[in-house]
């Protein structure tokens, strides 16, 4: 069952889920008068935290470190992230150079920085200043997780229309130790990483297939049916993935694949944005009688409605090469207004 996220606040449409980890789920919602503003839900206190300017902001990934979350995503065009102290309720923002973050562990973030191109940023969270790789071609990361006592970051590599997938393998200090991108023909890239799989979407032959890699041997698998799919997300087994895929009228709706069957969610336009294994919910967004809710789906129950066609796809990965393009770009203490509102869950269908 889908359940909606209701904010009881006037003024605030359109919401949205990206990341829970702990306690805490982070996303974005639309304030009247004020643009999109991002949004913390601390399940645990009951609450929720309205943050923003007039910049537009979102947050899309969250982790919890201590006796702190820390979040990530967006303020205007430039990288921001925050932090979130469990007992007081403190939020302490840092707003960087142009681009996005798109997401943390507890020590390093990362995503995109924005110049003439798109260059892949790493933000040391402790000493609150980022880095800059280039390689000639647009370059950023959606995603990092432990690997073999380093790092390995996931993404795309290359030109508009055009990307490649790429896997970069990083040591603890997130130092670049060899980094691979797909040379697909066509556009492709990876959205998530658990450390053991990535996932993503691959087009071929005029649709857009669910995509995964394996981190260490590079096996690459296809999940093939008519209409477009992307997969955001992955559980560790392989047992469980989410993200979007369309149904036979065209519309984008929630998605979960598993064992080879899928099941899509949702009346209207939805996608699954993050799965949470340990409590096993998946998070997300879906349109509802002309407005958009954040949605939860607690212990999802698969009844298949089609079965992937799954094909092995080996890719031809090539090495590349990058260069610090600029190093200790800094972050600036900011203080957001903030707005508490409480909310409950409704089932969707009561919103109709």
């Amino acid at each position: 069952m889908l359940e909606c996220l209701v904010l009881q606040a006037e003024g605030l449409y359109n919401s949205a889920l990206f990341a829970s980890d702990g306690q805490v789920l982070v996303g974005r919602v639309f304030k009247e008068g004020k643009g999109y503003q991002a949004l913390l839900v601390d399940k645990e206190k009951g609450i929720a935290l309205i943050l923003g300017g007039k910049g537009d902001e979102g947050l899309y990934s969250v982790k919890e470190c201590g006796h702190v979350y820390v979040a990530v995503g967006h303020s205007g065009d430039r990288a921001l992230f925050l932090f979130y102290e469990k007992a007081s309720g403190r939020v302490r923002s840092f707003v960087g150079p142009k681009g996005i973050l798109w997401q943390t562990d507890c020590n390093y973030a990362v995503g995109g920085a924005k110049e003439k191109l798109w260059h892949l940023f790493l933000v040391d969270l402790k000493n609150k200043k980022g880095r800059a790789l280039s390689v000639g071609e647009h370059l950023y990361a959606y995603s990092l997780a432990k690997f073999d006592g380093g790092y390995v970051l996931v993404g795309r590599i290359g030109q508009e229309g055009n990307y490649d997938s790429f896997i970069l393998w990083m040591d603890p200090k997130m130092k670049p130790l060899r980094a691979l991108r797909s040379t697909w023909r066509g556009n492709d890239y990876l959205r998530y990483t658990n450390g053991s799989w990535a996932v993503g979407r691959l087009e071929i032959e005029g649709d857009s297939e669910g995509f995964i890699v394996g981190v260490e041997g590079l096996e690459s698998l296809l999940y093939r049916r008519q209409g477009f799919d992307y997969f955001r997300c992955v559980d560790s087994e392989l047992t469980l993935i989410a993200g979007e895929g369309e149904d036979g009228s065209g519309v984008r709706k929630s998605l979960l694949v598993h064992q080879g069957h899928g099941l899509l969610l949702g009346e209207y336009f939805s996608a699954v944005r993050f799965y949470h294994e340990k409590d096993n919910t998946a998070y997300g967004y879906v349109y509802v009688g002309g407005k958009a809710y954040a949605f939860r789906v607690r212990n999802p129950q698969l009844k298949a409605e089609f079965k992937y066609q799954i094909e092995e796809k080996p890719l031809r990965w090539k090495s590349f090469k990058l260069k610090v393009e600029k190093d200790f770009m800094e972050f600036r203490s900011i203080n957001f207004p903030i707005t508490k509102a409480s909310y409950l869950w409704e089932d969707c269908k009561r919103l109709y």
